[in-house]
């Protein structure tokens, strides 16, 4: 019971900082800049929830943990962005 909320939170943290640093990625900035140029894919809190939200559900994993992922996405970018 225990190690499954371990294994859960551990997945949610690690999504949410693969995105945020998806976002720091050079090709897939220019690639946001200049072809996906609409919301999802230029926002880091918007991709993240809907790309989760689905991964999650196709898992079986509860899909609301895609807000804290999204949550841990973007305050970990901002973080990112500003140092």
């Amino acid at each position: 019971m225990v190690i499954d909320i371990y294994n859960d939170w551990i997945l949610v943290s690690s999504v949410g900082l693969m995105f945020s640093f998806l976002f720091i990625f050079q090709p897939y900035g220019w690639l946001i800049e200049n072809i996906l140029t609409f919301k999802p894919f230029n926002c880091v809190l918007c991709l993240t929830f809907w790309s989760t939200l689905l991964l999650y559900s196709a898992m079986g994993v509860n899909p609301l943990f895609a807000i804290y992922s999204a949550f841990i996405a973007e305050l970990s970018y901002r973080k990112l962005v500003s140092e």
